[in-house]
């Protein structure tokens, strides 16, 4: 919120809270003589059960509607409304506002007066009288609802009105939540009769017993409303290990996880750290912020360095929920704006190959079950992380070159099949050209230089092929010394051209090898030709599936045969 929109809201509450109360404290003049033990036990009971405020959903339920009815009934407006002022400070001790947020001071503070105000007008408007009432006739059971029923309707215009005006939403209508604060006032307020017809028949007696099942209550409800909260904290939780479960590779297990987290658990900042065990170092590989125009440079930890070092040093959970707690660390990696953090380290065979973080703005903004639902989550990644490692490592093998890294001949193949059934099912004609190529003298290399020198050759030029194809083609190892690649929408001359193009880029630069088996042990250079061959569906064959036997024969027949390190198109070879 703005400092100028700040000033203002405090500025309201300076020219209606102090000087209204100052007026009616002298325009009525409360005389409490008598009653201060009473007045007292009614401020203990109403500060009680504001320590422990229902949430449901953006709902906060008070049992304090009731209590304070029954002071208003009794004592009058002043004493309604001092005592209400006291449970709203509890309550605000219990939710222990931050800094940024002490404006809620204000604005809560004048809403409850101005409600307790407007209730009042409607009830004496309407013949409302305090101290004995026999609550027998029609003429005091009116002023009692239109004091409810003013209560209820004061109490939402003014919560529209913070709404627009604080949180700068638009007014879009009767907010759903008039019927539940009015289902809610209406469980209420029979409790707050119930009190004052007791409080009547025994005096301060009937405090406490309506009092403490009152605090009772609240206790046991928000009690059983935080574990069914945390119950569905356990469900999305399990939800997202099954979510996780599906992902193949760890880039999708990474956005998937801090997307699910993200949205499970509040939180103003989450990071993800890699660990490597052998130079005890962390790098952060997943980063979210509530700011998404904050963007943040990579962090890399040593063993026991900032928040999330401290928990692969010590190997457990923590959590933190002051800046005072936070600022004892030494090089913390956490922002300045954050007040609460929780860490969890990413186990696996008993050693921590991670770490979570997540950390908010808010003071005090996670609880115990917060730390046991990353704890767990932080086991679903891991064991997500490990499955889709070892299904991309499988799935390598099957696919690729171990030498190389390339693609192998068998996935080139079953590629080019597939491609060429969608094309024939989409009823497509498109242009695909095969780049066979094979290294010259290459048995004389590995005679002269040794195998290692050879592979060392082979390793460099996949590098060298994949850079220049780059995300034009389908690169493969098609066997020894032979390399095939897949281009598609290029005319044949085009794709003659390109090869040239690489031809010549294979024969110019020398390739550095320094596993060779001659007498120093200094690095040498090699000089390496290829023969290549082209071929061009629908040009050179009837169906892609032939494309290989077509470019394969080129090359022997229009390269090898004469005179090798050139490229020889298949038509050269028909």
């Amino acid at each position: 919120m703005s400092r100028l929109k700040n000033i203002s809201i405090w500025l309201i509450w300076l020219s209606i809270f102090p000087t209204s109360m100052t007026y009616l404290y002298f325009a009525i003049e409360p005389n409490f003589t008598g009653y201060w033990v009473d007045i007292i036990a009614f401020a203990i009971i109403m500060c009680a059960v504001a320590y422990f405020p229902i949430q449901v959903g953006s709902i906060t339920i008070f049992f304090i509607n009731g209590v304070s009815f029954a002071v208003f009934l009794y004592f009058g407006l002043f004493a309604e409304i001092v005592l209400t002022q006291l449970a709203l400070i509890s309550l605000l001790i219990k939710i222990k506002l931050k800094k940024s947020e002490f404006y809620r001071i204000a604005t809560n503070s004048t809403m409850l007066f101005l409600t307790s105000i407007f209730a009042a007008v409607v009830y004496y408007a309407l013949g409302g009288t305090h101290g004995v009432l026999s609550l027998n006739t029609l003429d005091q059971i009116i002023p009692l609802v239109g004091y409810i029923v003013g209560s209820i309707v004061v109490n939402q215009v003014l919560l529209a009105l913070i709404d627009i005006y604080v949180k700068g939403n638009k007014f879009t209508g009767i907010p759903s939540s008039l019927l539940v604060d009015s289902l809610v006032t209406a469980m209420i307020f029979p409790i707050g009769l119930i009190l004052y017809i007791l409080y009547l028949e025994i005096g301060l007696s009937a405090i406490f017993i309506v009092g403490f099942p009152a605090i009772l209550l609240s206790v046991v409800i928000s009690t059983y409303h935080k574990g069914q909260q945390i119950n569905k904290y356990l469900h999305d939780t399990s939800n997202i290990g099954h979510e996780l479960s599906k992902k193949l590779n760890v880039k999708d297990v990474l956005d998937t996880f801090v997307e699910k987290v993200h949205a499970l658990i509040p939180m103003s900042y989450i990071y993800v750290y890699d660990i490597t065990n052998s130079s005890r170092s962390m790098n952060m590989i997943r980063y979210v912020s509530d700011d998404e125009t904050q963007h943040l440079q990579d962090i890399s930890l040593e063993y026991g360095e900032g928040f999330a070092g401290q928990i692969y040093k010590e190997e457990i959970p923590k959590m933190l929920v002051k800046r005072s707690q936070l600022g004892k660390i030494e090089n913390s990696e956490i922002p300045e704006e954050v007040n609460s953090a929780i860490g969890v380290p990413i186990m696996r065979k008993n050693l921590v190959v991670g770490v979570l973080v997540i950390a908010s703005k808010r003071k005090y903004a996670y609880e115990k079950y917060h730390l046991m639902l990353l704890e767990i989550l932080g086991n679903f990644l891991s064991v997500a992380i490990e499955n889709a490692r070892h299904y991309q490592s499988e799935k390598n093998k099957s696919q690729c070159d171990r030498l190389t890294g390339l693609y192998n001949y068998r996935y080139f193949t079953e590629h080019l099949e597939s491609y060429a059934f969608d094309l024939q099912e989409k009823e497509l004609d498109e242009e695909l050209s095969i780049i066979l190529f094979d290294l010259d003298s290459f048995k004389e290399l590995n005679d002269t230089y040794g195998h290692e020198a050879g592979n060392e050759v082979l390793i460099e030029l996949a590098r060298r092929i994949e850079a220049f194809v780059g995300e034009q083609g389908l690169v493969a190892r098609y066997g020894g010394e032979e390399f095939t690649v897949l281009i598609k929408g290029y005319k044949h001359h085009e794709a003659v051209d390109w090869a040239e193009l690489l031809r010549a880029k294979i024969a110019q630069e020398p390739f550095k090898v320094t596993n060779h088996m001659l007498d120093h042990q200094d690095p040498i250079k090699i000089y390496v030709t290829a023969s290549i061959g082209v071929a061009t569906y629908p040009d050179h064959c009837e169906t892609p599936d032939e494309l290989i036997r077509q470019a394969d024969r080129s090359m022997y027949v229009g390269a090898k045969r004469n005179g090798k390190n050139r490229v020889a198109s298949a038509e050269e070879a028909i």
